[in-house]
């Protein structure tokens, strides 16, 4: 059976989006299995009902739902707007939200001492 002939037979159910027929890389023969996607769930479901367990040239059909091998990854659910004290990193050093830092009451720098040579 080629792709023509599961285009013809998946047709009746519904609208085919693509036939794709698995094959042997080297010798191009059928493996004996492909996928059929098609355009609306109504006419997926009326596939199914009428195509699984068919027998087509001596062989029984198996027409289902593919299983997602690969499901796409799932996003993270967004954090609620929650505030907190971030850590303040300034020129001097990291200091911790409500210590003291390197500044007085007044916002200015405080000076270092000088080292003594």
């Amino acid at each position: 059976m080629d792709e023509l002939e599961l285009l013809e037979l998946f047709a009746a159910y519904g609208t085919i989006g693509t036939v794709t027929i698995i094959r042997d890389q080297e010798t191009n023969v059928s493996a004996g299995y492909g996928f059929i996607t098609m355009t609306d769930q109504a006419g997926a479901d009326r596939a199914i009902a009428a195509l699984d367990g068919a027998t087509i040239d001596e062989r029984t059909l198996s027409v289902r739902i593919a299983d997602n091998k690969n499901p796409p990854p799932v996003k993270p659910a967004p954090r609620a707007n929650k505030t907190y004290n971030k850590p303040k990193f300034t020129k001097a050093g990291y200091t911790k939200p409500g210590s003291y830092s390197n500044s007085d009451a007044s916002g200015e720098k405080k000076k270092r001492p000088r080292k003594r040579l």
